[in-house]
């Protein structure tokens, strides 16, 4: 059953050991979506180690890393047709250290509308942001859109399930029980597990890849869901090959 497990939201460049890690997540036959923060990450990325099965990465532009700029952007857009799949990416204006709130609107629109249009996967980034999101995603209507890490209200949630969006938990999610108590509304078929590495820990520990089946096991425990695994793989097998 471990064979089974996917983590749909991993930054394996943010670990010092990255080359172990690499190595070990490919060991455990563990479905691993990397992100990437920016077109020169993900490029680095892509040169440094080969996809696997088991093991892919996704191409971001990440609307916390100020450095960013329009220039940025257009690399974005000419690495964007070999990627399959799309993030970090979103929207994020609760912090001076974001990106421009222009910038990011136009960035966000410009992905959401190439995604929605060729059917890619894209991993989202929210934060005080969720009204502007909503409009982009509401008019262009992506078919493969998670939510990473959602912390809006349960308003803005109940509009993104209506969109038809889905949404990664991580055990760090599971520490705020009035959180906690809105995820029980998301749908079983819209759920899918994150360990967002190493930025969550698991009983006190930054979050390593033998500890998914650890994430896992909580998250069960809080949705009372004791096929989550199986949920979870074929949530995400469907997320692949549904159609625009």
């Amino acid at each position: 059953m471990s064979k089974w497990l996917i983590d749909s939201h991993f930054h394996l460049d943010y670990y010092k050991n990255h080359a172990e890690l690499y190595r070990l997540i490919n060991s455990l036959e563990q479905y691993t979506l990397c992100m990437t923060n920016s077109p020169g990450v993900y490029l680095s990325c892509r040169r440094m180690y080969k996809e696997t099965t088991y093991l892919k990465f996704a191409l971001g532009f990440h609307p916390q890393n100020a450095e960013l700029s329009k220039r940025d952007f257009g690399d974005f857009l000419k690495l964007y047709p070999q990627a399959k799949y799309i993030g970090e990416v979103g929207l994020d204006f609760g912090s001076g250290r974001c990106l421009n709130r222009e910038l990011q609107l136009y960035c966000f629109e410009e992905i959401v509308k190439k995604c929605a249009l060729d059917n890619k996967l894209l991993s989202v980034h929210l934060r005080h942001s969720e009204n502007e999101a909503i409009q982009i995603l509401e008019t262009y209507k992506p078919c493969k859109c998670i939510i990473h890490w959602f912390t809006g209200s349960p308003s803005h949630l109940q509009k993104l399930i209506d969109i038809g969006c889905y949404f990664s938990l991580n055990c760090n999610m599971c520490s705020n029980q009035r959180k906690l108590s809105m995820l029980t509304h998301i749908p079983s078929d819209k759920i899918l597990i994150e360990s967002d590495g190493p930025f969550t820990k698991v009983d006190g520990r930054k979050f390593s890849p033998e500890m998914l089946e650890q994430v896992y096991k909580r998250i069960a425990m809080e949705l009372s869901d004791k096929e989550l695994i199986f949920h979870v793989y074929m949530n995400f097998k469907k997320i692949l090959t549904v159609s625009a």
